[in-house]
This record gives structure tokens, C-alpha cells and sequence, in this order.
């Protein structure tokens, strides 16, 4: 797991990376730890490389919330934790999604139940999550954010709620990486998230936002069937 601290006080910042060694030691992992001084720099540099952002709310010349809002442009699936001294500002940490806060000063018993919780949600999300790299970048999402995935050529397009992404890739290889979710074929090279299906229709799937989507003859049953498991209904 990689880690970033975002902190523009040196002595903060190097607390919190003692913190993360002794949690090394004590769980017997090994985590990747970067600090950064300045919220602009670590903007600057940041291509979703990060597991984990222990990002300071109060630092001079930024608004710790904007920063976050701007990590989240970036990347969806990381996992924010907010450190501040005002404990008022972090109960805007569902705004970006934000795993928790600490409160300033930092105790370590605090500090690596925090962190064994980032190291829990990391987890769970590493197998779910989708990195594309392309010619506009690295773009990573999770995989429940995504509506609905077509082939075109020797590309898949991703279709999520963030927007529509593009990368090489097979429907079968998808399809393997997805198993464990809930995601359907409704004809050869699409394959929907059951998670957003709204309507079943003759020859057609509807998912959010009104889209429409076909739905072979051939695989209309087996769709239908995995759709009423998904919804816990009987078929």
C-alpha cells in the first residue's frame, strides 16, 4: 500500500511517518510512504499512485477541502483521511468521500486504528478497481462506479457515473476480473452492471440516466435470471 502525507509542518509530518513505521512493525507489512510540504506539489505530481492520503485541512496558502476536491477530479477510488486541529472542518469529509479524520495532536493508538481501517478499505477495493492507462493519463475508478462496459475494436469503453473512459482490453478478460460482482452480458461485447439496471424490455436493458442498451434473444434468460438473484427475487 502506498501512502501520502500531505502536511505543510515538518514536525507533523514526520510524526505521522514514525506513526507508519511502527504500524509497519507491528502488523509485519510493508508500506510506501511520500511526504509532501505543500499541497501544490503534491497536485502537480499525483497520477492516482497512492493508496491512502493523510491530507492536512489547515495549510498555508490552501483550503484542505479544495485540495481533496481536486484529488477526487483525479482520482475516485483513493482513500482520503483528513488531519486537523479543528475537528469541525472534517465533518465535511462526506463532500470527497473521505474515509475519516484525526485530530490534532495525533496519538498513535488513534493514528493506527485510522490506518489499519485505510488498510482494511484498500483491501477490499485493490481487486475492484480499474487503471487505464491511455494517451490522456492514468484514470483509476472502482468498479461499482461503473454502468455499463462496450467493446469497440480493440478497446473497451467504460461507461461510469464519473464519465466515459477508453483502454485496451478484451469483454471475456473483464469479464473474469469482475466475476465476484455483478456484472451481465446482455449481447457480445457489452456488459452491464446489474447495480444500475432500471427496466427489462423485450429486446432492449435500460440502466441510469435513461440509457438503452440491446439485449440479445440468446442471452435474454440468463440475464434476466442473474438480474432477479442480484435483486434477491425469485425467477
Amino acid at each position: 500500500m502506498k501512502v501520502a502525507i500531505v502536511d505543510d509542518s515538518k514536525e507533523d509530518a514526520g510524526l505521522l511517518t514514525d506513526y507508519i513505521k511502527k504500524f509497519e512493525n507491528e502488523k509485519n507489512i510493508k508500506l510506501q510512504c511520500c511526504v509532501f510540504y505543500a499541497s501544490f506539489d503534491f497536485l502537480e505530481t499525483y497520477h492516482g499512485e497512492y493508496d491512502v492520503i493523510f491530507l492536512d485541512i489547515e495549510m498555508l496558502g490552501s483550503n484542505g477541502l479544495e485540495v481533496a476536491r481536486e484529488i477526487r477530479s483525479k482520482d475516485d477510488a483513493v482513500g482520503i483521511i483528513f488531519v486537523t486541529s479543528m475537528a469541525q472542518y472534517a465533518i465535511h469529509g462526506y463532500e470527497v468521500n473521505a474515509i475519516d479524520f484525526i485530530v490534532k495532536p495525533v496519538r498513535y493508538y488513534n493514528f493506527a486504528t485510522k490506518l489499519e481501517k485505510a488498510y482494511q478499505f484498500c483491501r477490499k477495493r485493490s481487486t475492484h478497481n480499474i487503471l487505464l492507462n491511455n494517451k490522456d493519463g492514468i484514470q483509476r475508478f472502482s468498479a461499482s462506479d461503473i454502468l455499463y462496459i462496450e467493446k469497440d475494436g480493440d478497446y473497451l469503453i467504460f461507461h461510469t457515473v464519473q464519465g466515459s473512459f477508453q483502454g485496451r482490453g478484451s469483454i471475456k478478460a473483464m469479464k473474469e476480473k469482475l466475476a465476484e460482482l455483478y456484472f451481465e452480458e446482455s449481447i457480445s461485447g457489452c456488459l452491464i452492471n446489474l447495480e444500475y439496471v432500471i427496466h427489462i424490455g423485450k429486446d432492449s436493458v435500460t440502466v441510469e440516466s435513461d440509457v438503452q442498451l440491446p439485449l440479445s434473444r440468446r442471452l435474454k434468460k440468463q440475464f434476466s435470471q442473474k438480474y432477479m438473484k442480484y435483486m434477491g427475487g425469485e425467477f
